[in-house]
């Protein structure tokens, strides 16, 4: 995990009112989940933490200055708004050097447009990995090379490489993601193709001809 450095506030109060009053403030309301205590209520200045994100991702080591001190976290949550994607609120865990945490690690599917070259389509399942392993070493996001895939191959969870010191804790079976051909392709689809109305004519033929024998019989 990379590391970098974050300078918060103290907060006092919280709810929905002081939540309003935070983003007139440009600031996002965030807590610090201290060991032994109900959580430490923090601010943070949204366009500090967004530059943090789009930087670095979401798994990552940030130290907190706060009261002249400097204390190491990792961003347990981060929650945003479902309409506009803005963060809302930011949940923040004490970490310490080797301390071994489970971690959401995002998929980032590389060199799709040479699967779309070929007319095919990437079906996504997964979007993320769940990981244990060392605070430090967790990876920001795991990367997939998807031209190595070709229509109707499979990416499952087990066929991912990954460091022998960190572990998977999905199940391996699972599917990351498959290539399949474009939708709008159409489909050839091969049946012995027989007119209805030569069907009914052949049978009237036949039909009168025995109508006929009869007949005479």
């Amino acid at each position: 995990m990379k590391n970098v450095d974050l300078s918060v506030n103290n907060r006092t109060g919280s709810g929905n009112k002081q939540s309003r009053k935070l983003r007139q403030e440009d600031s996002i309301p965030a807590i610090l989940y201290e060991r032994g205590s109900g959580g430490r209520l923090l601010k943070i200045n949204e366009r500090e933490i967004n530059n943090i994100i789009s930087k670095n991702g979401e798994n990552l080591i940030v130290k907190l200055k706060v009261d002249g001190m400097e204390i190491p976290a990792v961003m347990k949550e981060v929650q945003r708004n479902h309409l506009n994607e803005r963060i809302i609120h930011v949940d923040f865990q004490p970490a310490t050097l080797h301390e071994i945490i489970h971690a959401e690690v995002p998929i980032i599917v590389v060199n799709g447009e040479q699967i779309e070259k070929n007319g095919w389509v990437i079906n996504k399942q997964m979007t993320e990995l769940e990981i244990e392993g060392e605070v430090e070493k967790i990876p920001p996001a795991i990367s997939v090379n998807a031209a190595r895939y070709k229509v109707g191959q499979v990416l499952r969870v087990a066929d991912l490489e990954i460091s022998k010191e960190l572990s998977i804790v999905n199940e391996k079976n699972e599917v990351i993601f498959s290539i399949l051909p474009t939708k709008d392709r159409p489909i050839d689809l091969v049946f012995d193709r027989v007119e209805p109305e030569l069907v009914t004519t052949e049978k009237r033929n036949l039909d009168t001809r025995r109508e006929t024998r009869d007949t005479r019989d």
